[in-house]
């Protein structure tokens, strides 16, 4: 049997797609699974300042800030990047800061402020190499004033 000479020019050509091809397929779904990365821990921010506020709400003094802030450092799980630290974690009781929050207080808001995530993807260039996240849960004050 004889192979015609057309079919021995295109021998090589689906290797050369293949290669010029995988590389971009590779990267996009890099791309992928860094910023689905980066939305589990966004959801796990939300989570854990949601815990924090929680607890927070029920407490004699919410500006006595350790069971707080352990809980929201807890609850939260970064999925590959840093964690918490105790100066990301800002508490406040009637929208005030704390330890200058008013005696009787009414609500209690957890934030985290621009934690740091850092991406692991090529794209660093456009996002700087990180993704500033910022979440914040208000909760209603529980105890009554004693």
């Amino acid at each position: 049997m004889r192979i015609s000479k057309s079919w021995k020019a295109s021998d090589g050509a689906a290797l050369v797609e293949f290669a010029i091809t995988i590389p971009i397929l590779l990267l996009v779904v890099w791309c992928v699974i860094d910023f689905a990365r980066a939305y589990y821990t966004s959801n796990s921010l939300s989570s854990a300042v949601r815990e924090g506020a929680r607890v927070g709400a029920v407490l004699n003094d919410p500006c006595a800030g350790t069971p707080v802030k352990d809980r929201v450092k807890g609850a939260f799980n970064a999925f590959g990047g840093p964690p918490v630290t105790d100066a990301e974690i800002k508490i406040y009781v009637n929208d005030i800061l704390c330890p200058t929050a008013p005696a009787v207080p009414s609500s209690v808001t957890v934030e985290v402020k621009d934690y740091q995530w850092l991406t692991t993807t090529p794209i660093t260039i456009i996002s700087g190499g990180q993704i500033l996240m910022t979440r914040k849960a208000t909760f209603r004050y529980e105890r009554e004033p004693s």
